[in-house]
């Protein structure tokens, strides 16, 4: 449902911009009238002939400002359409983004209790704490909250490019061979984000431990009067984690303005190609047509801007997500036995011999 909505979303919102060019057609009288538009079908032409020849006759019969009237009554329900498939989107995927995140927790905590006690001698409780808590959060606000755009972005970059080459496909080639570029330099910065967000996870759970253990201890931190040793000793911890999360932080607020830069480059690119096309003496592209083409790749740039983003905060995420898994795919070394006896009432005694369990008969009726 969310990808059938989505589709809907991108298709009106597309239908919607691309009446800008019959309307600057009419507006600046650019625009030659269609009277005989062929058999209505799917085929871009059809469909382009088609409407031309309604606002012609909405020209003829009413004039011109009834026609721009029209256009901008089909603009204003077309992006009501588009605004409420986009609603309903976001409406379908939120069970999903909870559930997922339910089912994880679900699974950490049974997965916890059924370990066996030596594995909490490795594991320091505050850091499976975090594991269970913080962690868990960022995959929450990274990861899930990222699927929408992962559904979304590409879906809307593949239609917005379809139409584009429609357009103009001389001058999508430039669209086509710029952005992976820009792709590869974003994909190096995120790469070294899921680095340092794996570095302050663990440090996270260390300050988590350190918590612990002094909650803990306090009895014996009071009676030793160690409260300032303790203090210097978790600020030293606490100050580290501050530097690692500085960092972080700021590798993932480069990305927003590095992908809008990046995004400009192209579009300063696109515009000087574009308009050296319309200004040619052989022009196949209209002055209305390339301001309509620099209309629709500007879309672009916004699920592109988001799209990578959503990329910075999955590193993020991955990071704490294999923190996660780490316990969930940990080995738990009790076997159960395959056929196991069931004692449904206890009348002798327990014994505890070569680590193994015993049952046998009471030497005394009143043993136990």
């Amino acid at each position: 449902m969310n990808i059938l909505f989505n589709v809907l979303s991108v298709l009106f919102s597309l239908f919607s911009l691309t009446m800008v060019v019959p309307f600057l057609g009419i507006l600046f009288e650019t625009q030659e009238k269609v009277y005989n538009p062929p058999p209505l079908s799917l085929n871009t032409t059809a469909l382009k002939e088609n409407f031309y020849a309604i606002i012609s006759s909405i020209v003829d019969e009413k004039g011109k400002v009834e026609a721009l009237f029209f256009i901008c009554i089909l603009v204003l329900v077309t992006f009501f359409f588009r605004n409420l498939f986009r609603y309903l989107s976001l409406y379908s995927l939120t069970p999903v983004r909870n559930g997922v995140v339910h089912d994880m927790r679900m699974d950490l905590h049974k997965k916890v209790i059924s370990l066996p006690l030596p594995f909490f001698n490795e594991k320091r409780k505050g850091d499976i704490t975090a594991r269970m808590t913080s962690d868990l959060v960022e995959i929450e606000w990274s990861i899930m909250s990222s699927l929408e755009m992962l559904f979304k972005d590409p879906l809307n970059i593949i239609l917005y490019l379809a139409t584009l080459i429609v357009i103009s496909p001389q001058l999508t080639i430039f669209v086509v061979i710029l952005f992976p570029v820009t792709g590869i330099i974003i994909g190096l910065i995120g790469r070294s984000l899921k680095e340092s967000s794996d570095i302050g996870q663990k440090k996270m759970g260390d300050l988590l431990s350190i918590i612990d253990e002094n909650i803990s201890g306090l009895r014996i931190i009071k009676a030793f009067n160690a409260e300032a040793h303790i203090n210097r000793n978790f600020e030293k911890d606490s100050f580290e984690y501050k530097s690692i999360m500085t960092k972080l932080l700021r590798k993932k607020d480069l990305s927003s303005p590095m992908s809008e830069f990046l995004s400009t480059i192209v579009m300063v690119i696109v515009m000087w190609f574009g308009g050296q096309l319309v200004l040619s003496n052989n022009s196949v592209l209209t002055a209305q047509e390339f301001i309509g083409y620099i209309l629709i790749f500007s879309q672009i740039i916004p699920p592109a801007k988001s799209l990578t983003t959503s990329y910075y905060h999955i590193q993020k995420g991955s990071a704490s997500a294999q923190r996660v898994y780490e316990i969930l795919d940990a080995e738990n070394e009790i076997i159960e036995a395959e056929n196991p006896k069931q004692i449904k009432l206890l009348n002798n005694q327990i014994e505890f011999k070569k680590h193994y369990l015993f049952l046998r008969e009471a030497r005394s009726t009143k043993g136990y």
